[in-house]
């Protein structure tokens, strides 16, 4: 706590108030997203590849289109656009919670999706940019991963009380927190213009810049593993608690697994890896301990254990993974970014990870069994993909510290 404290009391106002919002926003994407495939499925009755199509258009729109909500943050203000994207979420979660049609859900899966492509790189760029010493920045993202992991905790359990009643409550629930949160930004985030330095002529030109930067293209697809090991929660990690009689209860669980290991162990996990290892190291540490999780829920593992240890299990060994990787990889891209372009590198970045996560969720829903298991190549093909990253980014960061 004390360390907390400090790391909060070097910060500026608009960084604390950012660091508050990681809470809320997580808050209200967590009492909804958890249990979205369970409504889309059971309730609704949806095929798996509609079901994968859903979700895949919602992470797509967000972070396939960081890029263009980067690029925007850079020339309206990263303010104004972390409002705009809070109010456009808020209409498409509360879509969420009342239709019943495929081609409105993809529509709310758009508007929402699209809300967090404008709110979330203008957020990390504005705290990015009031963190200009580096170890700063990388403790106030790590404030930032503990803030919105506790979002996490209490986001399921909220969900889980009000998707008791009915699902168009819970959808209404959260749309009402961003409207709420829209404008207690609007109230409290400082006016400030963060668009610095040069805005470049345009859109165009700067793209083919970042895709003209090899050490950062090559960053950012290594790092894409992160969104393809994340994104089975929403869809494998569910559809594997449903089949083996665990339902809601165990999705809970997960989630609140993951949070809680978040919360507790963010700064302790962060503070020791600063001393014991180097970025590379703790990169690929973290993509590596996501991935074995994994293997957790495959054959013989999972007879062993038995089917809700083993997914407990699971749940607390990736967060602990996700605790050494997600705040460095947010805090290394303004190694890569040009002057006044901030928010364009980060939603390049998470771009690159969103057309990732569109591709393997669709894949993954299409093949899921109606009521049976997911397949055991799942796992394995997850663990594979996730250890190779692991290597390959530790090397590329290695590689990048020798030349500076």
């Amino acid at each position: 706590m004390r360390r907390v404290l400090t790391t909060l009391s070097s910060l500026s106002p608009a960084a604390r108030v950012l660091i508050l919002n990681g809470l809320t926003f997580n808050f209200g994407f967590y009492m909804l997203m958890p249990y979205l495939a369970g409504h889309l499925s059971e309730n609704l009755g949806l095929a798996g590849w509609a079901v994968g199509l859903v979700l895949g258009i919602r992470v797509f729109s967000q972070q396939g289109l960081f890029l263009l909500g980067g690029l925007l943050g850079d020339r309206i203000g990263y303010r104004r656009a972390i409002l705009i994207g809070c109010a456009v979420r808020c209409v498409g979660f509360a879509v969420f919670g009342f239709s019943e049609s495929l081609a409105v859900l993809l529509l709310a899966a758009c508007l929402s999706g699209f809300a967090g492509a404008l709110f979330t790189p203008c957020a990390q760029a504005y705290l990015a940019d009031e963190c200009q010493d580096a170890q700063l920045r990388k403790q106030a993202f790590a404030l930032h991963n503990m803030a919105s992991t506790a979002g996490m905790l209490i986001g399921p359990l909220a969900g889980l009380l009000f998707i008791s009643v009915d699902f168009s409550v819970t959808g209404s629930v959260s749309a009402a927190l961003f409207l709420v949160m829209t404008l207690v930004q609007w109230r409290f985030l400082p006016l400030k213009d963060l668009v610095s330095g040069e805005v470049p002529v345009t859109m165009l030109r700067q793209c083919l810049d970042m895709l003209g930067q090899w050490p950062f293209l090559r960053f950012a697809l290594l790092a894409a593993a992160y969104p393809l090991l994340f994104h089975p929660l929403y869809l494998a990690v569910p559809a594997y608690s449903h089949a083996y009689g665990g339902g809601q209860e165990w999705i809970t669980q997960v989630f609140v697994i993951t949070a809680l290991v978040g919360v507790l162990l963010q700064m302790p996990v962060s503070s020791l890896r600063q001393r014991w290892m180097s970025e590379g190291q703790s990169m690929g540490a973290g993509l590596a301990l996501m991935a074995a999780s994994y293997g957790l829920l495959a054959e013989p593992l999972v007879t062993l254990l038995g089917a809700q240890l083993a997914v407990q299990l699971m749940a607390g060994l990736f967060s602990l993974g996700s605790l050494l990787v997600l705040p460095l990889l947010s805090a290394h891209v303004p190694h890569y970014a040009k002057r006044g372009q901030l928010a364009a590198y980060y939603g390049f970045f998470a771009g690159v990870g969103g057309l990732v996560a569109l591709f393997s969720n669709v894949l993954i829903g299409r093949f899921l069994p109606a009521d049976q298991a997911p397949p055991q190549l799942l796992w394995w093909a997850l663990m594979g993909i996730g250890m190779a990253a692991a290597v390959s980014l530790c090397r590329h960061m290695g590689s990048i510290k020798e030349q500076s």
